[in-house]
C-alpha cells in the first residue's frame, strides 16, 4: 500500500507541470458503501468506508475504458452470541463508459461493467471465503484543474453467492470521492 501511495504521489507531482491530454486518468479515493445484505448489516453495521484506486483510458472521443480496485475490512459481533466476527471484501471492476462535457472545467461520466468481488468472513472459529462475478454501474462528476481533478461518483457494485445454502449479497450502493491526475 505504501509503494502505491508513493507511486501515485510521484505521478501527481510530475504531471502537475504539464498540460493535460485527457487520454489517461488515474485516481485514488474513498467510498462509502451501504451493504446490500441485511444479514451483513446486522453483524457489521450499515456503513463501510473503502479505499479505492481507478484508471480511465480514452478509447475514442468520449468513450473510455475503466478499471478499478477497492477493499475493506469490518469487525462486528454475531447477533445472538455476541462473538467476534471479521469480514473482508476486495473488488475489482472493469468496463466502459462515456465522459462528456458539462462546462469548461466540469465533466460527467457514466460507466458500466463487470465486477469480481472476493470475500472472507471469520466468525466462531470458522472461515468462509469465495469470489463471485457481478456488476458495477455508476455516474459521476469530475471537477478539473489544469492536470488534476476531483471526482464524485454514485453507483452500485454487486454480486450474489450461496454459502451453505444461504444466499448472500456482496457489495451494495456506494458513493465515492476521489482525487486524480489527467495525463
Amino acid at each position: 500500500m505504501r509503494r502505491v501511495a508513493v507511486l501515485i504521489a510521484l505521478c501527481l507531482f510530475s504531471a502537475a507541470a504539464a498540460p493535460a491530454a485527457d487520454r489517461l486518468m488515474l485516481a485514488i479515493g474513498v467510498s462509502y458503501l451501504q451493504p446490500s445484505d441485511s444479514g451483513y448489516r446486522e453483524i457489521y453495521g450499515d456503513k463501510v468506508f473503502a479505499p479505492e484506486a481507478w484508471a480511465g483510458l480514452r478509447v475514442y472521443k468520449g468513450l473510455h475504458a475503466f478499471a478499478g480496485y477497492g477493499w475493506f475490512t469490518k469487525n462486528g459481533a454475531t447477533p445472538e452470541l455476541g462473538l467476534e466476527a471479521k469480514s473482508t471484501q476486495r473488488y475489482f471492476w472493469a468496463g466502459f463508459g462515456y465522459v462528456g462535457r458539462v462546462a469548461d472545467m466540469v465533466r460527467f461520466k457514466l460507466e458500466a461493467g463487470a465486477a469480481s468481488i472476493g470475500y472472507r468472513e471469520e466468525a466462531m472459529e470458522l472461515t468462509v471465503s469465495g469470489s463471485r462475478l457481478g456488476i458495477r454501474a455508476g455516474a459521476g462528476l469530475l471537477f478539473l484543474s489544469r492536470t488534476l481533478f476531483t471526482g464524485l461518483d454514485l453507483g452500485y457494485l454487486g454480486a450474489s453467492d450461496n454459502v451453505d445454502g444461504v444466499p448472500i449479497k456482496l457489495g451494495g450502493f456506494k458513493a465515492s470521492l476521489c482525487v486524480g491526475v489527467r495525463l
